[in-house]
């Protein structure tokens, strides 16, 4: 480890060289390299965390460049995740990024989680985030998560030992601001980014002093009682330049359900029931040929013309009014669900 390269860390009284050792010990997730993903990485390499896995399967177009500072007119085409991993490289070469050019659904989650002793969600899409969430919390892994539109965004640390995403959010809202609709500004997801990278760095400083932080103590941990609670919303407005907190260690868990699955669609089969749950003026791209057209406020009451012996795959662009769908059909006993977004 170079103290050269950390000294104005090392500098710090939260730090020092033992905090330096944590990071450098340290393995973490993050789940999309957008525009919340890119700052976050940048300053948690820059900071010298020594194992990152980067998992997107998106490429990089034109239209990311605005707000994804990291990325060139040269890299248009590449996957995001390793394009990103080699710029990581030529900053800091004591740092392993691993580029995992993949979309993360629930037959992959597990294992791209494990070994990480922390979570940090910059996909900025429900359906991941319900995702992580319920998996972070059956792990017993800190979720930090960021969603970002126009001038507006939050940040909070959610799951172990905060309350779940859902906890808080128990199901997506009707009408959630969206990027692609809304728009975004570049700094927006820049602050969150690195909202997220520092509460990643806050939670790893507080670890006890170990050569490295093994997931499987978390459950044990005592934390330094000068860390701030982890459950804590943070919101911000750029545009007012309105700063807000609120805490939520009192929220209260849901009651257990089944999970509902979050599938890629190579893993569509042909005795599924699929349900396009979009507006009519939204089904000319893209789609599947075979779905059948139930928007998502005619579910309610359009419910008994699905068949409950076989999976039912809700789909829409995102996949959040899928969810919301889903939460639906399951509170009238379907048991066999699954939610697919089509923008994969």
């Amino acid at each position: 480890m170079s103290e050269n390269r950390y000294a104005r860390q090392l500098a710090l009284p939260e730090v020092g060289s033992a905090g330096q050792a944590k990071l450098a010990a340290a393995r973490l997730l993050i789940v999309g390299a957008g525009g919340l993903g890119v700052p976050a990485l940048t300053y948690l390499v820059g900071a010298g965390i020594g194992h990152i896995r980067l998992v997107d399967n998106d490429r990089i177009a034109i239209h990311n460049l605005h707000r994804q500072v990291l990325f060139s007119e040269a890299d248009q085409g590449e996957y995001k995740v390793d394009v990103a991993a080699r710029k990581m490289a030529a900053l800091n070469s004591e740092v392993i990024v691993e580029p995992i050019a993949e979309r993360l659904v629930s037959s992959n989650i597990e294992q791209l989680i494990g070994g990480c002793y922390c979570v940090i969600d910059a996909a900025d899409n429900f359906t991941t985030t319900y995702l992580l969430s319920d998996t972070c919390q059956s792990l017993k892994r800190p979720l930090i998560s960021a969603s970002a539109a126009g001038m507006k965004g939050y940040m909070g640390v959610f799951c172990h030992p905060a309350p779940s995403y859902r906890a808080l959010f128990p199901s997506p809202p009707d009408q959630g601001l969206s990027c692609t609709r809304d728009g975004v500004l570049g700094p927006v997801v820049a602050v969150l980014g690195a909202l997220q990278a520092q509460a990643a760095i806050k939670l790893l400083l507080a670890e006890p002093s170990s050569s490295t932080l093994d997931p499987a103590t978390l459950e044990s941990a005592t934390r330094n009682p000068a860390t701030p609670e982890p459950a804590t919303l943070i919101n911000i407005d750029l545009w007012t330049n309105h700063f807000s907190s609120i805490h939520f260690s009192n929220a209260i868990e849901p009651e257990v359900q089944a999970p509902i699955a979050v599938l890629k669609s190579d893993e569509i089969t042909p005795n599924d029931i699929l349900i396009d749950v979009r507006n009519a003026d939204e089904l000319h791209a893209p789609s599947l040929s075979r779905a059948q057209h139930i928007p998502l406020e005619e579910i309610a009451k359009r419910w008994g013309e699905i068949p409950h012996e076989t999976r039912v795959v809700l789909c829409c662009m995102s996949g959040r009014r899928a969810q919301i769908a889903a939460q639906a059909l399951a509170e009238q006993g379907f048991q066999k669900l699954a939610i697919l977004s089509l923008d994969e």
